[in-house]
C-alpha cells in the first residue's frame, strides 16, 4: 500500500451514532416502523438540501407515531438521537496529531451539520469536507468522490475512505479510492498501522 497522507470519514456511524439501536434505546421499544418514517425517502430530500427538517417532520403529522418521529428529528434533540461517539472522536483526533490531513464526506442535513459544528468544531479537527445537503448530493452518487479529491486536490492514491455502509464504499473503490466499510474503531487502527 502506498503512503496514505489523507484519511476521509463518513460521519453517521463513525463519529455520531445514527443507528437504529440508538433509537429504540432512547424511546425504549422497537422502532423499525418510525426509524423508516423518520428517516425513509423524504428525508433523502433533507439530506441533498431541497429540504428542511421542519418540513419533513410536518410531514409526517398525520402518523399516529408522529410525537416520537417529532422528538428524534426536531434538532433540539440531537444530542441523543444523534449522539458523538467519544471513544471514536478522540482517537480521529489523535490522526490530526500524526500528521494526517482528515475530511470528511457525508451525507447529511443543514440541522445536523450545524448541530455538529457546534459540538466539535469541525474545522479545529478536519481539514475539509464535502457535505451532501450543501452540494445536493448524496452518496453513493460518483460525482461526490470526485468532488472531495477535486476540491482539495487530493491523490487518490493518497487518500483512504472509511464509511459504515457498504454501498458507499464500493461506490467510491469504483472512483479509484481506497476504501473501507467501518464497523468499529479499530478497523481505523487496522488499516493505519499497515500504512505508516
Amino acid at each position: 500500500m502506498k503512503h496514505i497522507k489523507n484519511i476521509v470519514l463518513d460521519v453517521g456511524g463513525i463519529i455520531f451514532d445514527d443507528s437504529k439501536k440508538n433509537i429504540e434505546k432512547l424511546l425504549g421499544k422497537n422502532c423499525d416502523i418510525i426509524y423508516k418514517l423518520a428517516y425513509g425517502k423524504s428525508f433523502k430530500e433533507c439530506l441533498l438540501g431541497n429540504k428542511k427538517v421542519n418540513e419533513h417532520i410536518e410531514s409526517l403529522s398525520n402518523y399516529k407515531e408522529f410525537e416520537n418521529l417529532k422528538y428524534i428529528l426536531s434538532k433540539e434533540n440531537l444530542y441523543k438521537s444523534y449522539p458523538l461517539i467519544t471513544m471514536n472522536f478522540e482517537y480521529i483526533k489523535t490522526l490530526q496529531k500524526q500528521g494526517y490531513k482528515l475530511y470528511l464526506l457525508t451525507n447529511i442535513t443543514e440541522d445536523s451539520y450545524n448541530y455538529i459544528n457546534d459540538l466539535i468544531n469541525i474545522n479545529s479537527v478536519f481539514d475539509g469536507g464535502i457535505y451532501s445537503y450543501q452540494e445536493h448530493i448524496i452518496k453513493p452518487d460518483k460525482r461526490i468522490y470526485n468532488l472531495l479529491i477535486d476540491k482539495y486536490n487530493l491523490k487518490k492514491e493518497e487518500t483512504i475512505f472509511f464509511d459504515d455502509k457498504e454501498k458507499n464504499v464500493i461506490s467510491a473503490i469504483n472512483q479509484g479510492i481506497s476504501s473501507y466499510v467501518f464497523k468499529s474503531i479499530e478497523d481505523i487502527k487496522n488499516i493505519i498501522s499497515k500504512v505508516i
